[in-house]
């Protein structure tokens, strides 16, 4: 499973640097936070770089868009259906000159956001855009599958939608979930197992999936063979949160409190509490070890108080990606077997580290993975008894 970038507020130098040290990577670029005409000289960095772009149409709300969206050619004129012949030819069009002014690697298909009653309607619309953009390109398509946690949530609605997928001519979907009680960290494991069916689903359909706005807990995607999860550096590009993409609000980036991503713990501390840690003598366990080493946070470790440091918020979301990227690569497994035996180890270190951090007093706070241990272990032993035996034989395929 690859890590791909979620671009969002400040994000074209920060993912031109990482994908730079990686030699390679994959930025979805996201319109609402990047001007139209700032899209070809953006790409064209990445491209040099070896990096790969997508351009995510973000139309998940195409009568509420903000206002940045509607800035953008392909958004459809106020009181338009979007279904409608002219509109939908207009939308299709303009997206394919975008994709192909960019060089994307694949094209990303809009999609609304859908309730189990809008699937027909979504359906049709996916559906008509994938037989344009099939006879203008030979890109593979993304159809784009944005969630209601509701629908999420109810096993009937994910096996009715899954089954109607399976006639879209396209390659595979980028899923965008709306997460259950707009957690950060998702403690629902009904939602979790709900994601998990969806994705293998879809997989054992052998169709590509990646899975939008997540962050380290959509490592247990892994299990399902999700091809990647994309993630940035502020919360709302880590979760999907609908008022991003509506009007008349404009962005409200919020600087607050410096985290660090501990990776064996799969949570983030506030760096402050680093200071904590140290005077109590116990500092050294929140050293990343191995892989997880990186420039973007050692001086938290070189012997001087970690909030005296030059340890600053870009820092901070560089070490988290770079850490996301290696547990990416980690359980990137050539077996389900091992995938499982990968996940369920890390899992069960995080368990028993976040106790003795918990036991000191330290809290991730709503960054704390303990509640979503209970609910990923769920999910992936849910997700195993119904699936786990037609994973194991088709994953070298899917």
């Amino acid at each position: 499973m690859e890590l791909y970038l979620q671009l969002g507020h400040g994000m074209q130098g920060l993912s031109q640097e990482l994908i730079k040290c990686w030699g390679k990577g994959t930025a979805i670029i996201s319109p609402v936070n990047m001007p139209q005409a700032k899209l070809a000289p953006y790409a064209k960095k990445i491209h040099s770089i070896g990096g790969e772009v997508l351009f995510d149409p973000q139309m998940f709300y195409p009568k509420e868009g903000h206002l940045k969206l509607q800035a953008y050619d392909y958004w459809p004129s106020e009181g338009c259906s979007i279904t409608s012949n002219h509109t939908h030819a207009d939308i299709n069009r303009e997206l394919l000159r975008i994709n192909n002014d960019i060089g994307t690697s694949q094209i990303i298909l809009p999609g609304i956001e859908m309730k189990e009653d809008t699937f027909e309607y979504n359906l049709e619309w996916v559906n008509s855009s994938a037989k344009y953009f099939n006879q203008k390109t030979d890109k593979e398509l993304l159809a784009t599958l944005c969630l209601y946690p509701e629908t999420i949530r109810n096993s009937a609605s994910i096996e009715a939608l899954t089954e109607a997928l399976r006639s879209l001519p396209v390659s595979g979907y980028y899923i965008v979930p709306h997460p259950s009680n707009n957690e950060y960290i998702v403690s629902d494991p009904i939602w979790v197992i709900g994601m998990m069916k969806l994705i293998s689903c879809l997989k054992l359909s052998k169709r590509k999936v990646i899975v939008g706005y997540s962050n380290h807990q959509g490592l247990v995607y892994s299990l399902a063979c999700a091809d990647a999860i994309a993630s940035g550096t502020y919360m709302n590009t880590r979760s999907f949160v609908p008022g991003k993409f509506k009007s008349p609000k404009d962005d409200d980036v919020k600087h607050k409190s410096t985290w660090y991503y501990l990776p064996s713990a799969f949570t983030e501390y506030k760096a402050a509490l680093l200071d904590v840690a140290m005077q109590r003598g116990y500092l050294d366990a929140f050293v990343p070890q191995g892989e997880y080493k990186n420039p973007y946070s050692e001086m938290l470790f070189n012997g001087a108080q970690p909030s005296s440091t030059n340890y600053n918020e870009t820092n901070s979301f560089k070490h988290y990606l770079h850490c996301l990227k290696i547990q990416c690569s980690l359980l990137s497994r050539n077996n389900y077997d091992d995938a499982y035996s990968a996940y369920e180890f890390m899992l069960s270190a995080a368990e028993n580290q976040i106790k003795d951090f918990k036991r000191r007093g330290m809290s991730g706070q709503n960054r704390d993975f303990a509640p979503a241990i209970e609910a990923n272990r769920i999910a992936m032993c849910a997700n195993d008894e119904d699936y786990g035996l037609r994973l194991k034989l088709d994953w070298g395929s899917i």
